[in-house]
């Protein structure tokens, strides 16, 4: 069954297929509750809140799925546990600050491989001349023509521009491969 067709049949009413297939995530997220500090009574109260929750989102004709079902399924018992935890007072009195915010779907969707391409992003555009930044700024964010970009940047041409365009991206994917970690010796 998809992330689309549980959503489908949770905002018809019909619960028994959905939570079915959900049920099978308990034995995992079980063990990194039980891990957590929890103990086996919380740990199927924390999951069965986590699920209730989550039909309680789903029912919602506003919500937007912007990760995979499981992984949403995750966050929510990750917070719960936190927030049964932190009624216990065996978290410490500081908090991470992140934690004491509201969930929301974009805290439930983070992905920290996301995170990693824009920081390398950012590194191989740090590296990139002044000059390429800007013909690459006023290209993909500007959504400027390579006629506007000649006049601005005071090219000859547009082919011209298009040309150093073509360098510049051409330097950026250079710099991204001595990024990559596939690429670093061992």
């Amino acid at each position: 069954m998809t992330d689309q067709e549980i959503i489908l049949f949770i905002r018809k009413g019909q619960n028994e297929k959905p939570l079915q297939v959900l049920y099978k995530e308990y034995p995992k997220i079980r063990q990194l509750i039980l891990k957590s500090g929890c103990n086996e009574v919380m740990a199927q109260e924390i999951f069965n809140d986590s699920l209730l929750l989550l039909i309680e989102k789903l029912r919602d004709p506003s919500f937007g799925l912007t990760s995979k079902l499981t992984t949403y399924l995750y966050g929510i018992n990750r917070f719960l546990v936190k927030n049964a935890l932190r009624k216990q007072q065996k978290l410490g009195v500081e908090l991470e600050w992140n934690d004491t915010l509201i969930l929301s779907e974009a805290d439930l969707g983070y992905q920290s491989e996301e995170e990693e391409r824009l920081k390398q992003l950012e590194t191989i555009l740090s590296k990139l001349s002044e000059k390429c930044r800007k013909i690459l700024d006023l290209f993909y964010f500007g959504k400027k023509s390579m006629e506007q970009i000649a006049q601005e940047l005071d090219y000859s041409s547009p082919n011209s521009a298009k040309t150093q365009k073509y360098k510049c991206i051409e330097h950026a994917f250079v710099l991204a491969q001595q990024l990559s970690p596939n690429n670093q010796p061992s």
